[in-house]
């Protein structure tokens, strides 16, 4: 099935490609409801806009082609209730369209007329005689919130009665006028437990189009993320079961929201205020309607101009020059899950505390992130069921991603080591339940993780696999396993395992003992054809003294020169040789950055070594899934930059495996002697390989005199004159 299958997150049909400016008159302040989270809070019965104020407008603006320079516009229409005022509409829409003639204005035929409406008055003769008129041009929006029992919850006449029975009985003709026409549905605290059932009430209604927000008020309480999680997850099971998909379309789902924003690239302004145009009653110019007075509870009327003096151009400046970063905090600007995340000029101007349009309003901070939650737990499900095409846009935003990635889920404490870790029995519990597993895949689903499974010599259960296959996954397990995967990586452990020819696949983990080292390049002459890919891992390394290094350095000698030949007959990759010759940065271990460890008690670890340490979890999974947070202390002594030997390193290759760093140092941060010794020969033997492999172009690895960065950095920092003690 191909992406054009796949309707859900299609964005709404625009009207041109070309650059469009709305022009928006607020035709009265007036309304028949009372709707509970309606933004405007001075509505009124007396303040209706003139036919005159309209003219006058609507002059100054097809005059000034030298501001009004789009290549389209859009009249819209808003009050209040705009078809309150249909009559006064449909004058100023003849108005515009003969003055646009007269002018030979580009916008003769190059506008639409758009009303956003409550439906109440849509079957009225004077409406249904406009929009006859101006059928070709029109587009009318009409809100309907979902059940009935939603809707009457929130669209209530002044008397506290619900409107729905009076907007449904519209949406018939409203539907076979403008058959693909969408509606405007908005979510507050009370109504958070109907959304699941609105969203498919609406697509029952033949709305196939459904647009759905959070409010940005300070509405929200504790536990109403989780609730909005909760109905889009309960939403998204049933859009895939039903394949609700290939038709209907939901703004709740987006492909492309969730992922961190560049500072440069992304440093654009969420809303149009100041680039579009908004006309009071009374004839001012507002950057747009909720910078009026009628829907401003705090604030004063920012005033942009009027229809006697024009534009104020001075005030305009800032709104023109409103960005991402100028006007939101650290936290948001550095938010991985920032794409997607709204905000509105003119609430944050009314909650602001001095009267600026420069400080962001974060209520809706937490119902973001759970939107995103859910975007990601339907996505990545459906992705299996429907494969994106490689280039797909949320792909490639994924890799952009700075923190966690993955999961390595401990399926059986029994499992083999793929690191330097020993196992050994800690817990009653050796194996993950179904139900834990459960959780961590709705963990992984809802927070775009991939799990790295490492599993036992037994195959998995049936049931663990159904749960499995639901989310993105890899398979850790011994050569001798008797766990059949297809995306797996292989562990053979050379003091445990038997060599058997019919091993072979993608990648392979080789663990050996450095008294075995010199039997490597004959092992690997022998068996590497087997395999693209392997990994090595010397599990005494931490033992290992000066004639181990020596030892080590003759075997990469013989494997630099091994190679090349090897080369002929297939690529392969080997960790420790060639991995430096691809790398342009560090390819640290990462643990607890960009993936964190679960063992079968559900409890979070940096590393399996930990688990099978004994030491403290960081925390378990029903926290997690509780808190949406993982409290890893000290979280920045993994990171590179609080790594003073490793920071300016260029051993690119090295793991920096943060459980040897604890257990030789006693800090997570500080490498031994030996992980540092070990690497730079492997960086040294692969410096020799750029001529051989014929990289001279590609890779450059400077030439240097030490194999422990330590010793250079004690060098460089000891004050010139001054003697050491030696030892």
């Amino acid at each position: 099935m191909s992406k054009t299958n796949i309707q859900l997150s299609e964005p709404f049909k625009q009207w041109r490609e070309v650059s469009v400016r709305n022009i928006t008159f607020v035709l009265t302040e007036d309304c028949q409801l009372r709707c509970k989270y309606c933004y405007i809070c001075g509505k009124n019965s007396f303040a209706v806009m003139s036919f005159d104020v309209a003219k006058q407008a609507i002059d100054y603006v097809l005059t000034h082609q030298d501001i009004f320079n789009d290549g389209s516009v859009v009249w819209d229409f808003i009050g209040g209730e705009p078809l309150l005022e249909v009559q006064l509409m449909d004058e100023i829409c003849d108005y515009a369209k003969i003055r646009m003639f007269e002018l030979n204005h580009p916008w003769f035929d190059n506008y639409r007329i758009n009303i956003s409406s409550n439906g109440l008055l849509y079957d009225n003769s004077h409406v249904q005689k406009f929009l006859a008129k101006n059928r070709t041009h029109v587009s009318i929006m009409l809100s309907v919130d979902g059940t009935k029992q939603k809707h009457n919850q929130q669209r209530v006449y002044p008397n506290g009665k619900g409107c729905y029975d009076d907007v449904v009985k519209q949406i018939p003709q409203w539907l076979a006028q403008y058959p693909n026409a969408s509606t405007k549905a908005t979510l507050s605290h009370d109504d958070l437990p109907m959304v699941k059932d609105s969203v498919l009430h609406l697509w029952q209604l033949g709305i196939m189009s459904v647009g759905m927000n959070c409010i940005f008020e300070d509405v929200w309480q504790d536990g109403d993320d989780t609730i909005l999680e909760e109905q889009l997850v309960a939403l998204a099971d049933e859009i895939i079961d039903k394949k609700l998909y290939e038709k209907y379309q939901c703004t709740l789902f987006d492909r492309n929201i969730g992922f961190p924003l560049d500072r440069v690239l992304n440093n654009e302004n969420w809303c149009g205020a100041g680039r579009m145009l908004g006309i009071t009653t009374s004839g001012d110019f507002v950057p747009c309607i909720r910078f009026a007075q009628y829907s401003l509870e705090h604030q004063k009327q920012i005033t942009v101009g009027n229809i006697r003096d024009g534009y104020d151009t001075n005030k305009l400046r800032s709104f023109l020059t409103l960005k991402r970063l100028n006007q939101s905090s650290p936290e948001c600007i550095d938010c991985e899950v920032a794409s997607g995340c709204a905000w509105c000029q003119g609430f944050n101007y009314d909650t602001a505390e001095t009267d600026t349009i420069f400080q962001r309003a974060t209520y809706i901070c937490k119902m973001h992130k759970a939107r995103v939650r859910a975007n990601n737990y339907l996505w990545n499900k459906l992705d299996k069921i429907v494969p994106p095409p490689e280039d797909d846009v949320r792909l490639r935003r994924l890799q952009k991603r700075k923190r966690l990635q993955s999961v390595l889920l401990l399926a059986d404490a029994n499992a083999p080591s793929f690191c330097h870790y020993k196992t050994q029995q800690v817990a009653a519990i050796t194996q993950m339940s179904v139900e834990t597993l459960r959780k961590v895949v709705y963990y992984a689903l809802t927070n775009n993780l991939s799990l790295n499974v490492i599993a036992g010599n037994e195959p998995l259960s049936n049931e663990f696999r159904t749960v499995l296959n639901e989310c993105n996954h890899i398979i850790l397990r011994s050569v001798e396993s008797k766990e059949v995967a297809e995306n797996s990586f292989d562990i053979f452990d050379y003091e445990t395992n038997t060599w058997n020819d019919s091993f072979g696949g993608e990648a392979l983990i080789l663990r050996i003992n450095r008294r075995n080292l010199p039997q490597l390049p004959d092992f690997l002459a022998k068996h590497s054809l087997a395999y693209n890919r392997i990994s090595l891992v010397i599990k005494d390394l931490t033992e290992a003294s000066g004639d181990d290094f020596a030892v080590y350095q003759s075997v990469l000698d013989s494997l630099v020169n091994w190679l090349p030949e090897r080369e002929e007959q297939k690529p392969l990759e080997l960790s420790f040789l060639t991995d430096r010759l691809i790398l342009t940065e560090p390819n640290h271990c990462e643990a607890g950055i960009k993936h964190i460890s679960i063992a079968p008690t559900g409890n979070f670890y940096l590393c399996p070594g930990f688990y099978y340490q004994g030491a403290e979890p960081i925390t378990d999974i029903d926290t997690v899934l509780q808190t949406h947070a993982l409290p890893i202390k000290n979280q920045q002594l993994l990171q590179l930059d609080h790594a003073p030997i490793c920071e300016h390193c260029d051993a690119y290759h090295c793991k920096r495996c943060v459980y040897l760093n604890k257990q030789t140092t006693l800090e997570v941060n500080t490498p031994s002697r030996q992980q540092c010794v070990y690497a730079h020969l492997e960086r040294n033997a692969s410096r020799t390989l750029i001529e051989p492999l014929f990289l001279q172009d590609d890779v450059s690895i400077a030439e240097i005199d030490y194999l422990d960065p330590f010793d250079e950095l004690q060098k460089r920092e000891q004050p010139k004159g001054e003697k050491t003690d030696e030892c």
